[in-house]
């Protein structure tokens, strides 16, 4: 058993390593396309880092004069403050999400060879082998860390969730939880709101477990921490939930804020049915389907096992009760539970990382369902079925694959757009400026900036949120928070903009992940319409092809 987890661990590391060799080409590609610059194949991660350059300055949002909540993590950000204390800029969010993502990767292949292959398994077996990059892909290990974003802490969590409960669920009931499942535990909803469903599961699974003790620390720390959270949110006048989450999430999109409980009601059904429209979430209900059904079995299974092999005629409750309560059927639980939760709530897509967190519990879960029959196929060198497992796994991860051949292309995509906006807003004007997506135009930009799609002004949130977003009120919020200009995705605002406004440049560029090619630059003040163009005319001469600033004139 000892040479077994030793192989376990070796072959974790093997590719844990090639991983690392193959990430730190895609970083490598992803600079050289961008003119030596690192940068996000999004641009919301520079949300977080402008958030935690407030936090540091006793502030907290997008601008040190006000407050806001535009980030979507409660813990992220201040984790990006320690990198910012560093002075590690832009390279912070790379460096956690990196290691998150090694640590994922090795988590995975080391659980994978433990549970699912035979004993005396050699390293240079064709089948884990072969099977390994696409376990890899399958929790988008390659794409995912240069999003930038919270999700690969979520995915370590999530992963390191699932592994603590198996290992206690096989340990004696005076056992103690390990201090990394509590915290995986505890960090999950800290990380991603997602995460409460996982957590809320892990908690309930610990207490039938008979770990109360544990069960109640974590309940109650993970309990303070949501809490304190909400009341420094009230206490800053805003609400309990990111506006990310308020603006991004169907449920609370379409539920507006001021709605009743028909018109959120309406919002759930509505995300569900987007679920059932989506890859991801046709999966997943067919992977409940199949939850359900194995449960069925195994107790049925059960009852027959201990049946045969007792004397009592009737099975006592408590015989059953302790076979139930094991590792398999706390997964299947844990596993239709949060399957469940993100098929009502949950969103997809994103350049694949708003489902990711569920497909990792998928995927870990099914390993250690399926260990026994992974086993069988390979003692008995079934191979037409073990091709047909790596077929399943290949088509499973085919999304995953194609985010990852494409991240250079989406970093280049982000530099052209949302860089030479940061650029246009720091260097060449740097006045207050409005914008409908947030991010790189806020970090390392002491200007003023106002959110025109409400994740970085609680003001425009409930004005959208309520449908009362008309050029009136955007042309009042405008003059009220003195922003000389705009630079915004002009097809966003169905009812046009204030038309005072002064069109004096279009901004196109070639868009992977950014959500429209082209950029309109309005004067939002007369008075600085000359200045501004000044500022364009020094601007268009450092744009490179295929990047074009078609120019306007409007006179005051």
């Amino acid at each position: 058993m000892t040479a077994h987890l030793d192989n376990a661990k070796k072959y974790a590391r093997n590719w844990t390593l090639l991983w690392a060799v193959v990430f730190s080409c895609v970083v490598s590609f992803s600079i050289w396309l961008s003119d030596g610059h690192l940068i996000y194949t999004l641009d919301d991660p520079y949300i977080h880092l402008s958030v935690a350059e407030n936090i540091i300055r006793g502030g907290y949002g997008v601008n040190l004069t006000e407050f806001s909540s535009p980030s979507s993590s409660i813990l992220y950000p201040l984790l990006l403050s320690i990198t910012e204390l560093a002075s590690l800029g832009g390279i912070g969010p790379l460096l956690i999400n990196a290691v998150a993502a090694g640590l994922s990767v090795w988590l995975l292949l080391e659980f994978f060879w433990r549970y699912a292959m035979p004993e005396k398994s050699p390293l240079q077996a064709a089948f884990p082998n072969t099977v390994a990059p696409f376990l890899i892909l399958s929790i988008n290990g390659l794409a995912l860390p240069m999003t930038g974003m919270e999700h690969s802490l979520h995915v370590l969590a999530v992963l390191a969730t699932v592994r603590g409960l198996v290992l206690v669920s096989e340990k004696s009931n005076n056992a103690s939880v390990p201090l990394w499942l509590a915290l995986a535990i505890i960090a999950g909803p800290l990380i991603r709101f997602e995460g409460i469903a996982l957590s809320g599961a892990a908690v309930l699974a610990l207490i039938l477990l008979k770990r109360w003790r544990a069960a109640a620390i974590i309940g109650a720390v993970l309990l303070a921490c949501l809490g304190t959270y909400g009341f420094v949110m009230h206490q800053l006048g805003l609400p309990l939930l990111p506006s990310s989450v308020m603006v991004k999430s169907n449920v609370f999109t379409t539920g507006a804020v001021d709605s009743g409980l028909s018109t959120k009601v309406l919002a759930i059904v509505h995300n569900i049915q987007s679920s059932l429209t989506n890859r991801w979430g046709v999966i997943f209900i067919l992977v409940i389907c199949a939850l359900m059904v194995t449960a069925v079995f195994k107790y049925r299974n059960l009852r027959r096992g201990i049946s045969s092999n007792t004397t009592t005629p009737v099975i006592p409750p408590n015989i059953i009760s302790a076979h139930i309560i094991s590792g398999e059927f706390l997964i299947i639980g844990i596993m239709g539970l949060t399957l469940s939760a993100h098929i009502v709530a949950g969103r997809y897509g994103w350049f694949h990382r708003y489902e990711v967190y569920a497909v990792s519990i998928m995927v870990i879960g099914s390993i250690y369902l399926l260990r026994g029959t992974i086993q069988h196929l390979i003692t008995a060198q079934f191979k037409k079925i073990q091709i047909g497992v790596t077929i399943a796994l290949v088509l499973l991860t085919i999304p995953y694959l194609g985010a990852t051949l494409v991240t250079p292309l989406a970093s280049r995509g982000i530099y052209e757009q949302q860089f030479q906006m940061h650029r246009f807003a720091t260097k060449y004007f740097p006045h207050a400026v409005a914008v409908n997506d947030l991010g790189w135009v806020s970090y390392n930009n002491d200007s003023y900036v106002l959110d025109l799609w409400g994740l970085g002004s609680e003001q425009v949130r409930r004005l959208r949120s309520n449908g009362k977003l008309t050029p009136e009120t955007i042309g009042a919020v405008v003059d009220k928070a003195n922003v000389d200009y705009a630079m915004i995705y002009y097809k966003w605002f169905r009812q046009g903009v204030p038309k005072n406004w002064c069109l004096l440049a279009i901004l196109k560029t070639k868009t992977v992940t950014s959500s429209n090619d082209t950029i309109h630059f309005f004067a939002t003040n007369p008075g600085v319409i000359a200045q501004m163009s000044t500022a364009l005319d020094q601007f268009t001469s450092t744009l490179r092809k295929p990047t074009t600033l078609e120019r306007f004139t409007c006179s005051s």
